[in-house]
C-alpha cells in the first residue's frame, strides 16, 4: 500500500500545484476583471476580491484534504467571527500557511514579499486584494497598516519573515509589534503545528511522496494592546516592540511544543 501511496501523493500534489497556478491566473484575469467592471468603488471592489479569494482557497484546501494530500484541523475559529482591525501573527512552517490563513480570516490583508508583485501567477491576486508589500519603509508600512485597519481589515503577518528553519528556536522580527503599538490594534496569535516533509524551507512539493501534510492549527485569544502597555509600565516606548515580540515568540513556541 505504501508503494502506491507515495507515487499517488507525488502525482496529485503536482496536479494541485499546477491547478493552483492556473486558478490564480483565472481569478486574476477573469474573475477580478469582472468585479472591476461591475464594482466602481475601490474599497468595496477589494472586499469582493478578498471574499472570492477566501472561498477559492477554502475550496482548494478542501479538495487537497479530499484527495488525501492535506490533513487540516483548525481549533478556535469561534473566536474570530467578530474580528475587525486585528493583527494576525503566526509561525511559518510551510509554503501553504498563507493560503490556510487566507481561507479563514475574514477580509484579510497580507504583508507579502515584494518579489511576488512580479510573479506571473500571483501578481494579479496581490494587486486586486491590495496586499501590502514588505519592501516599503517602516514608516510607510505603519501608515498603510493604519489605513487598512481603519477600514476593518485584518492584517496577516508572519513575523519570522520566511519559512521556519529551526523549529525548536523560532525567531520573530519586531516589525509586527511596532505596527500593533503604533496603530493601537489588538493581536490575534495563531499556532501552526506541522508534520510533513514537502513545502518546508528548501523542500519541494513532490516530497509529499514521503507522507501526507498534516496541519494542527490553533487560534489563540486576542492580546489587547492597551492591556499590554498597562502591564508593562516603566519601559521606554522604544523598548515595547522588543518586549511584545519576545512575549509572543515564547507563547507560540511553547504552543508548538505541546
Amino acid at each position: 500500500m505504501k508503494l502506491i501511496a507515495g507515487p499517488y501523493r507525488a502525482l496529485i500534489s503536482t496536479l494541485m500545484i499546477g491547478g493552483f497556478g492556473i486558478g490564480a491566473l483565472f481569478i486574476a484575469f477573469i474573475v477580478f476583471n469582472i468585479i472591476r467592471l461591475c464594482v466602481r468603488d475601490r474599497h468595496l471592489r477589494c472586499n469582493f476580491s478578498r471574499k472570492f479569494t477566501l472561498y477559492s482557497f477554502r475550496f482548494y484546501l478542501y479538495l487537497g484534504c479530499l484527495l488525501k494530500i492535506f490533513d487540516i484541523e483548525i481549533k478556535g475559529l469561534e473566536k474570530i467571527k467578530n474580528d475587525k482591525g486585528v493583527l494576525y501573527i503566526a509561525n511559518h512552517p510551510s509554503l501553504l500557511d498563507v493560503v490556510i490563513m487566507d481561507s479563514f480570516v475574514n477580509n484579510a490583508n497580507c504583508v507579502v514579499k515584494a518579489s511576488l508583485k512580479n510573479n506571473f501567477f500571483f501578481s494579479g491576486v496581490i494587486y486586486c486584494n491590495d496586499y501590502l508589500l514588505n519592501s516599503i519603509s517602516p514608516e510607510m508600512m505603519i501608515e498603510n497598516c493604519r489605513k487598512s485597519l481603519s477600514y476593518g481589515d485584518n492584517i496577516i503577518i508572519f513575523p519570522e519573515g520566511t519559512r521556519t528553519v529551526d523549529f525548536d528556536n523560532i525567531k520573530f522580527r519586531h516589525g509586527f509589534a511596532s505596527i500593533a503599538l503604533n496603530c493601537n490594534c489588538d493581536i490575534r496569535p495563531v499556532v501552526f503545528r506541522f508534520d510533513g516533509v514537502a513545502l518546508r524551507k528548501g523542500k519541494l512539493f513532490y516530497h509529499t511522496y514521503h507522507k501526507i501534510l498534516t496541519y494542527r492549527i490553533e487560534v489563540l485569544d486576542k492580546i489587547g494592546i492597551n492591556e499590554f502597555i498597562k502591564n508593562n509600565p516603566g519601559h521606554e516606548r522604544t523598548a515595547l516592540p522588543r518586549i511584545l515580540s519576545k512575549m509572543l515568540q515564547k507563547t507560540i513556541q511553547s504552543k508548538m511544543e505541546n
